[in-house]
This record gives structure tokens, C-alpha cells and sequence, in this order.
């Protein structure tokens, strides 16, 4: 068994999306002074990559702690779908997939935005996912979404609405990295941290490659 890490690597300063917290990560403890060493870290539920529960954007939706473990894990497949600065992720691009777009399908779109991580446009530019093209995911049932844009798209609130609505409540998985690295078809493993009643976290998110 292979594994292929699809985490963007989380540093002390680095942006965060517009209007979230930014990312601190600053020496507590240190052994020079105390014996050992230990971190103060201050960020957003929602930095880097991350998985977003229904309650995001879903007031009576699950929370993290209310979203079975199964969820997070189990066969995924990546569809290629390479994409310019604020080009759009349609319908037409996962129709041509419908077979593979079943329900409890694990989906995970690679448009190569992953290599614009840690650049001033990587929030701004990103390919942006269409409501129709949301809609269609939805009405899928398919268990998961993932995606290496920060988000799926700049119609924030519809978007959202529709993947993680009560009809659908599928995971949004945000900020994958190295999807060109990965086959077609793999074991996706992304477990966020246990927040009690909150709306998302950042995973570690592996590819299990046989």
C-alpha cells in the first residue's frame, strides 16, 4: 500500500480566506526554557485543507461530531477537469462522468489549482463551481465532494446550500493538493479533528494507492 499525502502543509502566517481567521502557530513552551516544547496555534475551522459539515452553512444541519466516521473514508474517484483562472466547473464536465457519479460515490474534480496554493490569487481566481452543475452533484446523492479550489465556488451561499442541504448532505472536502499525483481511483482517508458542535475542520487527507 502506497500513501500519497493531499494536505496542504499548514505554517505559521499563511494566508487564509478572506475574512477567516488567520493562521497562528507560535512557540508555547520551548526546552531551552521549560524542558520541552509546545505550540500556541490560532486559526479557522475552515484553513487549508479541510472537510465542511452541514451546519456551515445549514443552521439545523449535522455538525462534525454528528457525522458518521464512514463518511470520511472509502473509495474515491478524481475526474480530470483542467481549468484557467475563474473558468467555470459546469455541468457538461461531470455529465461526461454520469457513470461514475452514483449514490455514495466518494468524487473528487482536479482543475491543477492546487499548484496556485500560497500565491496572492489562489482565494480570488479560483474555477468556480456552477449552481447547475451543483444542483445535478446533489440530486446524485453522492456522499462526498472533494475539490483543490479553497471553495466551491464564488456563488458561496447557493453552492453550499445545495451540497450540504438536508436532501443531500454531502461532505465538502476543500483545498486538496497533489491530485496529479494520484490514479484515477483510489482509497480517500480524511478524518477532521472531533470539534463538538461546530462546522468543520481541517483533515489530513491521504490517498491509499494499492
Amino acid at each position: 500500500m502506497k500513501f500519497i499525502d493531499l494536505t496542504h502543509p499548514m505554517k505559521d502566517g499563511q494566508a487564509a480566506f478572506p475574512s477567516d481567521p488567520p493562521l497562528s502557530v507560535k512557540p508555547y513552551r520551548t526546552v531551552a526554557n521549560d524542558k520541552y516544547n509546545l505550540s500556541h496555534v490560532t486559526m479557522g475551522t475552515h484553513h487549508g485543507t479541510h472537510l465542511d459539515a452541514m451546519f456551515h452553512f445549514v443552521q439545523d444541519g449535522k455538525t462534525i461530531d454528528q457525522m458518521p466516521l464512514e463518511w470520511f473514508y472509502g473509495p474515491a474517484h478524481v475526474l480530470r477537469l483542467p481549468k484557467k483562472a475563474r473558468e467555470e466547473v459546469t455541468l457538461a464536465d461531470f455529465k461526461r462522468h454520469d457513470t461514475l457519479i452514483q449514490p455514495g460515490a466518494r468524487i473528487i474534480y482536479e482543475t491543477g489549482w492546487h499548484r496556485q496554493y500560497g500565491q496572492p490569487n489562489y482565494f480570488d481566481d479560483f474555477p468556480s463551481l456552477t449552481q447547475e452543475a451543483a444542483a445535478y452533484l446533489a440530486s446524485r446523492r453522492i456522499r462526498m465532494l472533494g475539490m483543490d479550489t479553497p471553495t466551491p465556488s464564488r456563488d458561496y451561499y447557493e453552492v453550499h446550500h445545495l451540497l450540504l442541504g438536508h436532501k443531500a448532505e454531502i461532505v465538502v472536502v476543500e483545498g486538496l493538493n497533489h491530485l496529479d499525483q494520484v490514479p484515477d481511483h483510489f482509497i480517500f482517508s480524511g478524518f477532521p479533528l472531533l470539534f463538538h458542535g461546530r462546522d468543520g475542520s481541517p483533515i489530513r487527507a491521504v490517498a491509499m494507492v494499492e
